[in-house]
């Protein structure tokens, strides 16, 4: 399949914008609602502070809203407890043409002795939309680096799998 250049996808759309334009970082401190039994925090709780920290980087970049399409990879990797801060970040990995990928990251930091330790990564896809609610362009993001390139080109592959289940899905049984 032949990708679009640049200029055709993105006519009329401004130069390409920086990741630092839209990166997000959010705090959050868990509280005893936001705990199960064990005093970790409801995997929900997290996956509601990740939708709106990548929701964030999204608009930041697009300067519209953005809705979630999708959730790749979302993995706990370690508890976060009562007591802790949690530090959200998020990052846009690369656009297509009226959607693009960010990267959410959680960390917990223990109060006494500022320690972090990564929690949850996970990568999203949002989709801007109009004023009617209708999918519209978003701005290239510009790559500055070997990181930026790479990314990139992950979150190509992933689009593409994700579009190929999505075809598998569709064809009549």
């Amino acid at each position: 399949m032949r990708r679009a250049s640049l200029s055709d996808r993105f006519r009329g759309v401004s130069e390409p914008r920086s990741k630092g334009a839209s990166f997000t970082e959010m705090t959050e401190v868990v509280l005893p609602q936001h705990a199960n039994v064990l005093g970790s925090v409801f995997g929900g709780t997290v996956m509601a502070w990740v939708d709106v920290c990548g929701a964030i980087t999204a608009q930041r970049h697009c300067k519209r809203v953005c809705v979630t399409a999708a959730v790749d990879d979302l993995a706990f990797l370690a508890p976060i407890r009562v007591g802790d801060i949690v530090r959200l970040t998020g990052r846009v990995n690369a656009t297509f043409r009226t959607s693009l990928e960010v990267d959410v990251r959680v960390e917990r930091e223990d109060p006494r002795t500022l320690e972090r330790s990564v929690c949850v990564e996970t990568l999203m896809t949002f989709v801007a939309v109009d004023d009617e609610g209708r999918p519209c362009v978003v701005p290239p993001l510009a790559y500055e680096n070997d990181d930026d390139t790479r990314r990139r080109d992950a979150a190509y592959a992933r689009r593409e799998a994700r579009l190929a289940r999505a075809r598998e899905r569709t064809k009549a049984p």
